[in-house]
């Protein structure tokens, strides 16, 4: 049976390509310019039928190595580049959610590689043995790949784990008035009907224990400071993005930071799960600090160019997560997203939080 994914799932086999056809990374900046800083490449490695190594050598040759240490096959890096080039091409120009490239797939055969992604447990989609020329350490690395190809992936998906409920407070609504609300459809309109009825609304807790102790686990101003942030992003006027809704937070200051600078101290606080996130931790499993995409993001560019955020220069991977993210809200139909309830004569919503990256 031919191979079959999507955009995200081919950009994976074409990062493969174009990293062992260049035989290095750049670096990227915060906005996803490509710095003279590299990294030469050294291995990379794949979990197939078998381990697979990808080894450039002084030839500009690529050797395949078996997990038995035999040579499997040796091509040039100048061979990966124009299979690079080749997939990028069908890529770009492919229809529907999920395809075949028949021809990459012959390639990918001759090179001992028989699937499209890293499993699902794994947050790193490619491992690689990089040098790093300023401190001379060649550290094997797992990098997650995300590719601006195909539709923006998320950072952290939604479920019923994520969800953050609000106390609504102010003017008393009647059952009458909640019915009402609960019958308009669109979320920005549900919320500014709320408002007029002069209430507001107070973060009241996280649903899901596993979730609240994970941001728990990061600071333990976390989960009122995300349900702020969430907040003003569900509010009429919102700009969606992670970073207009800290710049909001910051203005408010709930936390009654006194430092000198107010914003960086929020900054800071959001920068940190979004990392957290980025590398291993997730909703429902309880996070005990330990990345699992250990070295940090690949990024494919809609030109082919591929940037790296190493998390050695971890301001950078934090910049750069920081201004490439977005809010995105769920369904109306899923996880109780923004149903107005009572309990005990007291009046809730529960909101979703879920972070997709702009693109």
């Amino acid at each position: 049976m031919a191979l079959s994914g999507n955009k995200g799932e081919w950009s994976e086999i074409y990062a493969l390509f174009r990293l062992l056809g260049e035989g290095k990374v750049h670096a990227g900046d915060a906005n996803l310019n490509k710095l003279d800083l590299y990294y030469p490449i050294l291995n990379v490695i794949r979990e197939e039928s078998k381990r697979y190594e990808y080894k450039p050598n002084v030839e500009q040759n690529i050797v395949v190595v078996d997990e038995d240490g035999h040579e499997f096959i040796r091509i040039s890096m100048d061979k990966f580049m124009d299979e690079s080039t080749k997939l990028l091409n069908s890529i770009k120009e492919a229809k529907g959610a999920a395809f075949a490239i028949p021809a990459t797939e012959s390639f990918m055969g001759t090179i001992g590689c028989t699937k499209l992604k890293a499993p699902s447990s794994d947050k790193s989609d490619i491992h690689i043995i990089i040098h790093d020329l300023r401190t001379n350490m060649k550290p094997l690395l797992g990098f997650s790949i995300k590719s601006q190809l195909g539709t923006p992936s998320t950072l952290l998906n939604a479920g019923r784990t994520t969800n953050i409920i609000y106390k609504i407070v102010g003017a008393k609504l009647s059952d009458k008035d909640i019915d009402e609300i609960n019958a308009i459809d669109e979320h920005l309109s549900r919320m500014e009907a709320i408002i007029e009825k002069g209430c507001s609304f107070v973060y009241h807790d996280i649903e899901h224990p596993v979730f609240k102790n994970n941001l728990l686990f990061l600071d333990c101003c976390m989960p009122r400071f995300i349900a702020d942030c969430l907040l003003i992003d569900s509010l009429p006027g919102s700009a969606s993005s992670v970073k207009s809704a800290v710049e909001e937070v910051a203005k408010r200051n709930p936390m009654n930071y006194t430092g000198s600078n107010v914003e960086a101290f929020y900054a800071h606080k959001m920068k940190v799960l979004l990392l957290d996130a980025a590398l291993g931790m997730t909703p429902a499993t309880e996070w005990t600090g330990i990345y699992d995409a250990n070295g940090g993001y690949l990024v494919v560019k809609k030109d082919g160019d591929i940037v790296c955020y190493h998390f050695y220069n971890r301001n950078d991977v934090e910049d750069y997560l920081y201004n490439n993210t977005r809010f995105e809200r769920a369904s109306r139909s899923r996880y109780g997203f923004g149903d107005i309830y009572k309990v005990d004569n007291e009046i809730f919503m529960k909101l979703n939080l879920q972070i997709r990256f702009k693109k």
